[in-house]
């Protein structure tokens, strides 16, 4: 082979040789390419890090809780099971659950059955522990309840249900009003952790009292109003009572004076009554009399509401509006409805009793199931 071909030959080899050099040295220059994805994985552990750690809650610590008696008493932790046999009592622990909720056993049944039929699921399994004060203790350990409510005038019942150690909390006081009923929702609020939900009640609660003292700020025109008891004509309720308080937040005066009884209805006489002279009957919804038996009966004859027949039936067929619980300022409604219809239609009534029902149960009910005329 001559020298010039060799001399091409060497040319070509040397150009192959770095040819193939330069691809050879690619292969280093490709790998930090690849590299980012570690990389990425990296940054991104420690913002998934610090996003678990708010979901464990703190440790809360004891619920420490002064009854309307003064005693202090303490839960480890919410109540969730509780009993009582004053129904108005345990109204406070159905409306802060909705429902049934919270409740193990329960008082007379058959007085509440109407509304707690509609919000209670399982109302009519729910064991009668006893009725007032008289209470059957096994039942209520069956129950495996860790909270008891009471009212103060059933206050003496304490010992036995602390001597089988359950807790018990006396939460309505003894002189009703619409604080009380506040109160009430408010203590049993803390003992269930219940408490915004106690707050927005008795908001609803405030709302209407002062709607109804607004209305009414510049009338001089109070009726004097007689609220007489369920189980007798000749019983009636005393200015310590809610009923009282319906009367005069109402625009209305409580035609009873001079009686000292504290929390019940009092037993008076029908001359004492006639010396009272009400302008205004209202007779309550489980009254065991008629309002027919009073306009009928010649010993009430003299009476101003009989003679006017302004003698009505309290409402309602589902739940008492006169007793002290929330649904007292329905009461109320009614109430200044019933005595100054030229103040408070009815139609705002209505509006008023279905913004209560929905926000407490979430449900409508009908004049027709509350027996409003």
């Amino acid at each position: 082979m001559s020298p010039i071909k060799n001399k091409v030959l060497l040319t070509l080899i040397l150009v192959v040789m770095l040819a193939a050099s330069a691809c050879g040295a690619k292969t280093p220059t490709a790998e930090p390419t690849v590299q980012p994805q570690p990389t990425a994985v990296a940054t991104e552990a420690p913002v998934v890090q610090p996003t678990a750690e708010p979901t464990v809650e703190p440790t809360k610590g004891p619920i420490v809780i002064t009854d309307v008696i003064g005693r202090v008493v303490t839960l480890e932790k919410p109540a969730n099971k509780l009993v009582g046999t004053h129904n108005p009592t345990l109204n406070a622990a159905i409306v802060l659950g909705g429902g049934g909720k919270y409740l193990a056993g329960f008082g007379n049944k058959a007085m509440s059955r109407g509304l707690y039929e509609l919000v209670v699921e399982g109302y009519n399994d729910l064991p009668e522990i006893g009725k007032g004060s008289n209470v059957n203790m096994e039942s209520v350990v069956a129950t495996g309840a860790d909270l008891v409510i009471l009212p103060k005038r059933h206050q003496d019942l304490v010992p036995q249900f602390e001597a089988v150690n359950i807790p018990t909390l006396v939460i309505l006081d003894n002189v009703e009003n619409f604080d009380t009923v506040k109160q009430t929702l408010k203590i049993l609020g803390q003992a269930l952790g219940e408490n915004e939900r106690a707050e927005k009640i008795s908001t609803f609660i405030d709302s209407q009292v002062e709607n109804a003292a607004t209305l009414l700020k510049d009338t001089t025109n109070k009726p004097s109003v007689l609220f007489l008891g369920s189980s007798s004509k000749l019983s009636v309720a005393t200015h310590s009572m809610i009923q009282s308080s319906l009367i005069e937040d109402a625009g209305g005066t409580n035609a009873v004076s001079g009686v000292d009884v504290v929390g019940k209805f009092a037993d008076v006489s029908i001359e004492q009554i006639i010396a009272w002279n009400p302008e205004v009957i209202w007779v309550p919804n489980y009254a065991e009399y008629t309002i027919e038996s009073l306009l009928t009966d010649p010993a009430w004859s003299s009476i101003s509401a009989i003679q006017n027949k302004r003698v009505y039936q309290f409402p309602s067929l589902l739940e008492p509006w006169d007793y002290p619980t929330a649904a007292v300022v329905l009461g109320l409604d009614w109430a200044l409805n019933n005595l100054h219809p030229d103040l408070y239609s009815r139609e705002t009534l209505l509006d008023n009793v279905n913004d209560f029902y929905m926000m407490v149960y979430g449900k409508t009910i009908t004049p027709e199931q509350l027996g409003i005329e």
